[in-house]
């Protein structure tokens, strides 16, 4: 079932982009007057083939292609992603328009021409808005309550970030960033949700000065992550080893106490493109401190299912809040946890999802931010009043 709909899907996609294609030649007619349809559409399949190949074949990993040339490329690829979906939205709108008798039939030249030329400059322009955004990183807040008791309460400022996708296109400078942001809101404690990697460890230029940077976070009670699904493959011990001389500590499948004041576990990704080493396992009880706060840090937020009222707190990313329009309004309807703070029933656990503070595939962010979330985590004090 799952390769029928990825089949429907990519006939789907093939379609709009041949339609695309279509539509272009139509509208700006009179300027490609000395092409034909034919040799048009060669090359038009040719751009928008090479653009997608070149996609593929920069992800493989060792890949001799120049890091400028596949930077370029992916850029390339939203660029030609938003014009595939403006130019389908403008023929729709059109189209409504004719049937509402709003434009006459057939649709005057000297209007198709100005459609095509609107469709065709947004979508620069928004790829060019979406690298720019892409590039700086914001901060938003929380402030959540676990394990709400009669005394007085004890707060932990937490920093949650996740998909950083660092390989092929988000670097060093973009990490510095994200790392300077994250010390700024003076953490006790820091957690990465996920997708450290974009798949390929051999994509990661610089891993001393990456590692470097993640050294310098400042917070007492250390810096945990969990695994995504892009942090699997052949490459996957070496992406370990990345962590360790990092000092991100890795939770795979397991918990660790902080602070004497809450319980943290990190989950193996529930569906990992490629190897993660063991398969994912139930977490364990922790005996003897079934008190205690428990947050969960689990990259797919559609998980939150499998946890029960023993959870208290789960952050999570993956969904990248469909990272560029129209996509962050496909996923805002379709998933029931995009982002944001979420509550499972009354008694059940409660959930962040960030959008990420990084980008895949194209480098761009419209319509939605490269981000940290800042959660002020009020937990129950300890009975005898100590703050450690």
């Amino acid at each position: 079932m799952r390769i029928i709909l990825i089949l429907i899907a990519l006939g789907a996609l093939i379609g709009l982009f041949v339609n695309a294609g279509h539509k272009l030649f139509l509208w700006f007619r009179p300027i490609f007057s000395g092409v034909g349809p034919v040799a048009f559409g060669i090359s038009y399949g040719i751009m928008v083939a090479a653009v997608l190949i070149l996609f593929v074949l920069s992800r493989i990993p060792d890949s001799p292609i120049p890091r400028t040339v596949f930077l370029i490329d992916h850029y390339a690829l939203g660029v030609i992603v938003l014009l595939m979906l403006l130019v389908n939205l403008t023929n729709l709108a059109l189209l409504l328009a004719r049937l509402c008798h709003i434009i006459p039939t057939p649709l005057p030249q000297k209007a198709a021409i100005t459609a095509g030329a609107a469709a065709v400059v947004l979508s620069v322009a928004l790829s060019v808005y979406g690298g720019i955004h892409a590039s700086k990183v914001q901060t938003v807040n929380y402030k959540i309550q676990i394990q709400e008791g009669n005394g007085d309460t004890d707060a932990m400022n937490i920093v949650l970030i996740s998909d950083l996708h660092i390989g092929y296109v988000v670097d060093e400078k973009h990490v510095e960033k994200i790392v300077a942001a994250v010390n700024a809101e003076e953490p006790d404690l820091v957690c990465i949700a996920g997708d450290m990697f974009d798949g390929d460890i051999t994509a990661v230029k610089n891993p001393s000065v990456l590692q470097e940077s993640f050294r310098s976070i400042k917070a007492p009670y250390g810096v945990y992550a969990c695994l995504g699904n892009h942090d699997a493959g052949a490459g996957y011990e070496d992406m370990l080893k990345f962590l360790e001389k990092a000092q991100v500590h890795l939770l795979q499948d397991e918990s660790v106490l902080i602070a004497n004041k809450l319980i943290l576990a990190g989950r193996k990704d529930s569906g990992p493109i490629g190897g993660q080493g063991e398969a994912r396992r139930e977490l364990a009880e922790e005996a003897g401190m079934e008190h205690l706060p428990r947050i969960v840090l689990d990259h797919r937020p559609e998980n939150i299912g499998s946890y029960n009222k023993s959870t208290d707190l789960i952050l999570s990313g993956h969904t990248h809040r469909g990272q560029m329009f129209p996509f962050n309004l496909v996923t805002g309807i379709m998933l029931d946890m995009n982002y944001g703070y979420y509550r499972l029933g009354e008694e059940g656990p409660q959930a962040v999802v960030t959008s990420g503070a990084g980008t895949w595939g194209p480098p761009q962010r419209v319509g939605t931010d490269n981000e940290i979330a800042v959660i002020q985590v009020l937990l129950p004090a300890a009975e005898d009043g100590s703050r450690d």
